[in-house]
């Protein structure tokens, strides 16, 4: 009676549980990298550092217009790569639950197989 409930639980609300449980991991991951937030902000001033605004000299205003350059280009280059990261990220997740989804009715027959195969002491190395 307990492996049937096993079986049963494992074809229909653990597979369900499981899907869900994919789901729920893609949604986390993608809001831990804000991507949408990233792209949005993609050329803004890294950590919002501000060089400030002055118009006394030229020099001094060419040198607030290079800080500020500056730090929209540390800010492009660090967003750009958490992007990527962020993106790779997701896609190993996809792909990994989308198969954990797709073998999850085979993993109890891999279970039986690997109890068979030590009982009859075959080794693989």
């Amino acid at each position: 009676m307990l492996a049937f409930s096993m079986i049963q639980w494992w074809y229909t609300r653990g597979w369900k549980l499981s899907s869900a449980q994919l789901v729920s991991r893609f949604k986390n991951a993608a809001d831990f990298f804000s991507l949408r937030l990233l792209v949005g902000n993609m050329f803004a001033p890294f950590r919002q550092i501000s060089a400030g605004e002055t118009t006394s000299s030229p020099s001094m205003w060419l040198s607030v217009f290079f800080d500020k350059l500056l730090s929209r280009v540390i800010g492009a280059v660090v967003r750009f790569l958490l992007l990527i990261v962020g993106i790779i990220t997701i896609v190993i997740q996809a792909i990994g639950g989308i198969l954990l989804v797709v073998l999850w009715p085979l993993i109890p027959f891999a279970v039986v197989g690997c109890v068979i195969l030590t009982v009859m002491q075959v080794t693989f190395l």
